[in-house]
């Protein structure tokens, strides 16, 4: 039995040791991962997410990524446009049988309330990260299914007002528009709605390149 993290479509590399979940009107609770538990969010209850990550400098044996290593700045990169944007974004802790299915998920909308970040010279230059994570009410059902690596997420939920929701995503090397597309909208097909939107920086949808912010249009 192991478990994944998501944060905005993005797989952890390493999995927390815990996640502290705070409801609303309610005594702390504490998620141990290696417990074989994930904190079940009751219908109708808002929470507060508390959990400490590793972003390994080096690629252990141990850590996952989607497609191949990434150093602790893309990670924190991305996570900092979000807290600075001020977007949703979705978090996933997925439950992951032997045999590579998805047993069972956590998944909610959550804020990026707080980001700390520590490095420590004791544990090879690794980046340890303290995040808070303030749950965003939704309206709607959302599936979720486990795609390699990858979470894919269906029947996004509706926001709490009609003005369009743009994220955005930090382009790193093996990416595409049709991935980024698949991954973040749930159809590489539109991968020209975030061509249409980024034409201020975009010549060619074949052509992107690492570093480049790109503008998503709402899920």
């Amino acid at each position: 039995m192991s478990y994944r993290l998501y944060l905005d479509g993005m797989l952890m590399p390493v999995a927390p040791a815990r996640i502290v979940a705070r409801h609303r009107g309610r005594n702390r609770t504490t998620a141990l991962l290696d417990g074989g538990e994930v904190t079940t969010i009751r219908a109708g209850e808002r929470v507060e997410l508390g959990l400490t990550l590793c972003l390994p400098r080096r690629p252990y044996p141990f850590a996952r990524y989607q497609r191949h290593f990434l150093p602790p700045e893309v990670f924190l990169e991305h996570l900092m446009t979000r807290r600075r944007e001020r977007v949703p974004i979705r978090f996933i802790c997925a439950r992951i049988g032997p045999g590579g299915q998805m047993i069972s998920d956590t998944n909610l909308r959550v804020v990026l309330e707080d980001l700390s970040v520590s490095e420590c010279a004791e544990d090879g230059d690794d980046v340890t990260i303290a995040l808070t994570l303030r749950e965003h009410q939704e309206y709607a059902a959302t599936r979720v299914a486990l795609e390699g690596q990858r979470v894919i997420v269906h029947g996004p939920a509706r926001e709490t007002d009609n003005r369009p929701q743009h994220q955005s995503h930090t382009v790193v090397r093996g990416d595409n528009l049709w991935n980024i597309a698949r991954q973040f909208l749930g159809d590489g097909r539109r991968y020209r709605e975030i061509f249409d939107l980024n034409q201020d920086q975009l010549r060619n949808p074949n052509l992107i390149f690492p570093g480049q912010v790109l503008r998503l249009p709402a899920a």
